[in-house]
C-alpha cells in the first residue's frame, strides 16, 4: 500500500533557494521568524496525517509535476517532518560520511522551480 500525503508551499524566505547551495530546508508554519528567512514554508494539507509520514530510500517527494526519488534519509529526519513539518532536501550525491541527520538525498541534482502555492506530494510505499 502506498500514501500519498500533500502540503503547500505558502512562503519562501528571501534567503532560502540560492542559486548555489544544492539544498531547500521546508519546514511548517511553526517556523520562527530567523528560520522563515532562509526556509520554505509548507502547509500540510491534512495535517493529521503528519505523524504518519515517513519516508524511506525509494519514495518519491514531487513539486508539482517535478518528481525526485529519495536516494537516503537522515536519521532525524522523519521525526522532523512528523513533528515540525522540516527536512533538508539536498539535491546532491548521498556523501560517504557525515551525512546530513535531518537530510533528505534525492538522486535529482537540480532543484526544482516553486514558488507560492507550488504542491509538495510525498509518495511513500507503505
Amino acid at each position: 500500500m502506498s500514501t500519498v500525503v500533500t502540503s503547500q508551499i505558502t512562503a519562501i524566505g528571501p534567503s532560502a533557494v540560492m542559486p548555489n547551495d544544492p539544498l531547500i530546508i521546508l519546514f511548517d508554519q511553526t517556523a520562527t521568524p530567523a528560520l522563515k528567512n532562509v526556509a520554505v514554508i509548507q502547509q500540510f494539507a491534512q495535517p493529521k496525517l503528519m505523524p504518519k509520514l515517513v519516508l524511506a530510500e525509494g519514495d518519491q517527494i514531487a513539486f508539482d509535476d517535478q518528481h525526485y526519488t529519495v536516494a537516503y534519509v537522515g536519521n532525524v529526519a522523519n521525526q522532523n517532518l512528523q513533528t515540525i513539518g522540516h527536512i533538508t532536501l539536498l539535491f546532491s550525491p548521498v556523501p560517504a560520511s557525515d551525512r546530513l541527520g535531518n537530510g533528505v538525498y534525492l538522486t535529482a541534482t537540480t532543484k526544482p522551480t516553486i514558488h507560492v502555492g507550488s504542491q509538495i506530494a510525498y509518495y511513500t510505499k507503505h
